[in-house]
């Protein structure tokens, strides 16, 4: 099972994905790409199923400005 990287108030920026990247079957809004935020909740989630049997994946719920909580998956994210 995979810990989650990042902690309850750190700083992190959402990543803006590259030019040919796939963006997979839950991308952030693209308003939020790009932006900084701070994590508000660390945890894991139930997911698909890696190759190991393992369905938990970490994800977060982040803050950004006035916004209300965001639930993000830990691929999206990078330390700000």
């Amino acid at each position: 099972m995979k810990k989650p990287k990042f902690h309850p108030m750190d700083l992190v920026r959402v990543r803006t994905p590259g030019q040919h990247e796939k963006l997979g079957s839950r991308p952030p809004g693209t308003l939020i790409m790009g932006k900084t935020a701070t994590v508000e909740i660390a945890g894991l989630i139930n997911g698909a199923s890696s190759a190991d049997g393992d369905s938990m994946t970490p994800a977060y719920y982040i803050r950004l400005e006035n916004q209300p909580p965001i639930l993000i998956d830990e691929e999206w994210l990078e330390p700000a």
